[in-house]
């Protein structure tokens, strides 16, 4: 039986790893409804979202230095919601390390690691005191504790930088939520 499980969790692994090994780069538009991916050395996939419609079709391109050269005629301009094919079709994506820019309408879509370090940061820390107990809240523990449904029964307020220093040790940097019982 040890060796079933430990042949099953082998599996899970590898295949986890393997996924990982071979994603494709995935860049979006700021608004993340436009959506290029690289498929392979040759081939991109374009998907752009409009409301519950779609529209998702497949480019060649030929790289040449910093450039992504994209197949079509410039000229050809497609009537209707989807403009994505429009900007692509023979138009130049320049690579970057974390970006392509459409070139002729200078359009950015982000790589999906870049967007998700960028959400990461913009979470900051701040403290939480609920009968006088301070609680840091960080990017790891705050829908634990903030889903707290006995926090229901208390009424919220922000403290003073300098009270929350004078009475808890709350370092100033930090934003402090002070809660009191109803």
């Amino acid at each position: 039986m040890n060796n079933q499980i430990r042949l099953v969790i082998s599996i899970i692994l590898l295949t986890s790893i393997c996924s990982c090994a071979t994603q494709k780069p995935t860049y979006r538009a700021n608004n993340s409804k436009r959506i290029i991916i690289i498929e392979n050395d040759s081939v991109l996939r374009y998907t752009e979202l409009i409301g519950c419609l779609g529209n998702s079709n497949t480019l060649n391109y030929t790289k040449e230095n910093e450039f992504l050269k994209v197949s079509g005629n410039l000229d050809i301009k497609q009537d209707g919601i989807f403009s994505l094919a429009t900007d692509l079709y023979g138009s130049e994506l320049k690579i970057e390390k974390d970006s392509l820019t459409i070139k002729r309408t200078g359009e950015v879509f982000y790589e999906d690691q870049f967007l998700k370090s960028k959400a990461d940061q913009k979470f900051q820390e701040f403290y939480i005191v609920v009968d006088h107990k301070k609680k840091k809240i960080t990017k790891s523990n705050f829908k634990r504790i903030l889903t707290n449904p006995n926090f229901e029964n208390y009424t919220s307020f922000e403290m003073n930088k300098n009270d929350a220093k004078r009475e808890y040790g709350i370092d100033e940097k930090y934003r402090t939520l002070k809660l009191v019982r109803k």
